[in-house]
């Protein structure tokens, strides 16, 4: 099977562009503050008020608004302080557009240089999609929004990035399981940008891989807009290997502003103590998680009883709405039938109504054609009689004819 041609818009690569490492970026040139402050003052030396003429001084004050004491020495000190001051102005001024100047070159800079990655992982991913005759069955299906609604998809840390710039925008799987490929962190933060954007995915399973830091704080980030996925497994990462507890405080973030996650693997992500309480501390604002595996991350009995209690108060909570739901949902359901029912048997009686009506017309119709058949009938009886009165005249008049020329004959024999 030749491999697909998948191309990318360049919005949707900017998207993950950032998550790109540039090793280089910290290389470049690099100015103390105090060497350019010192290159400053070398180059602007401050104006000496004491140098200038009397005129001059005169000439300084009044064009800065300031009425002259009549004495060189006490309007000099003034000028000088009003110099000093322009001059620390101006020096701050110079240092701004220098520290501008240089935040827009290493910007520049930084952007080129992660164009250029970009363009190197999407070389990387094609020879993958050529090389990779299974990965490139996977995405010809996703890209023609072909693939089954449960997926487990075999990715490497290279055909990782297409998956998820092509889950970006997928409409088709619900369930993703890519737990278990040693995938990187960089890699698990690709798929948990995927879905700041994806309103499809409500299973996400990430357990036993390489995931830490990265992927906890671009995964919180994605679930502050995410209000879709439901399940998410971490299990058997080790997310709190490196940073400290950084990584889990973007985890209790999730935990504290998420609303649609109802269960969460943590089992065994070396969280530790301090993590667990930072978890059970984001428990307090959390009411839609209901399921949370938090096994062999060396938390305090405290912590675990407080996010036990809280998941016991969602569930409740939860089946108290859902009950109140159902039965919302029956009484809907029953009004619906009586609706129905009322409406089946108004549409009956308006039928009987209209069969009668229909009925009384065809006995009204079928009593007009008999009147018409008997009027005619009658018609054609009385032009009967008419004729045979006729005819009777007529022979009457030949009878009395004949009569009368016999008559005629007997007088003239005589």
């Amino acid at each position: 099977m030749a491999p697909i041609s998948i191309s990318f818009e360049s919005t949707l690569l900017e998207q993950f562009e950032d998550i790109i490492k540039d090793e280089t970026s910290s290389n470049g040139p690099n100015i103390d503050k105090n060497e350019l402050d010192d290159y400053e003052e070398t180059v602007i030396p401050t104006l000496d008020a004491n140098s200038l003429t009397l005129k001059d001084l005169l000439h300084e004050l009044e064009r800065r608004g300031i009425h002259p004491r009549g004495f060189f020495a006490d309007d000099a000190k003034v000028l000088q302080a009003e110099l000093d001051k322009e001059h620390d102005e101006y020096l701050e001024s110079k240092r701004r557009e220098k520290h501008e100047a240089r935040d827009l070159e290493g910007s520049q800079r930084l952007l080129q240089r992660r164009k250029a990655l970009t363009e190197i992982a999407m070389r990387e991913e094609r020879e993958e999609m050529e090389n990779n005759e299974r990965i490139n069955e996977w995405f010809g299906l996703i890209h023609r929004g072909k693939t089954p609604s449960y997926c487990r998809i075999d990715v490497n840390n290279v055909s990782t990035r297409s998956l998820a710039r092509l889950l970006w925008s997928d409409t088709r799987i619900l369930s993703l399981d890519v737990s278990n490929l040693n995938l990187s962190d960089t890699s698990g933060a690709y798929l948990a940008r995927m879905l700041k954007n994806n309103r499809t995915i409500v299973k996400l399973e990430l357990g036993e891989n390489g995931l830490g830091y990265e992927t906890c704080v671009t995964m919180a980030e994605s679930l502050r807009v995410n209000n879709v996925l439901e399940y998410l497994s971490m299990e058997s990462n080790p997310l709190n290997a490196k940073n400290g507890t950084m990584s889990i405080d973007a985890m209790a973030n999730i935990v504290k502003y998420n609303k649609s996650v109802r269960y969460l693997n943590l089992w065994r992500c070396n969280i530790g103590v301090e993590g667990g309480r930072m978890i059970a501390e984001a428990m307090r604002f959390n009411d839609c998680l209901i399921c949370m595996e938090l096994g062999y991350n060396f938390w305090e009995y405290s912590d675990i009883e407080m996010i036990k209690e809280m998941l016991l108060k969602n569930r409740q909570s939860q089946q108290t709405e859902l009950d109140k739901q159902r039965a919302l949902e029956r009484k809907e359901n029953e009004d619906m039938d009586i609706i129905k029912k009322q409406e089946e048997q108004k549409r009956m009686e308006t039928k009987n109504s209209n069969y009668l009506h229909e009925q009384k017309l065809e006995r009204a119709e079928h009593r007009r054609v008999e009147m018409e058949r008997a009027e005619e009938k009658k018609m054609i009886e009385e032009e009967e009689r008419e004729k045979e009165l006729e005819l009777h005249r007529l022979e009457e008049e030949k009878k009395k004819s004949k009569s009368k020329k016999k008559k005629k004959g007997k007088k003239v024999c005589k």
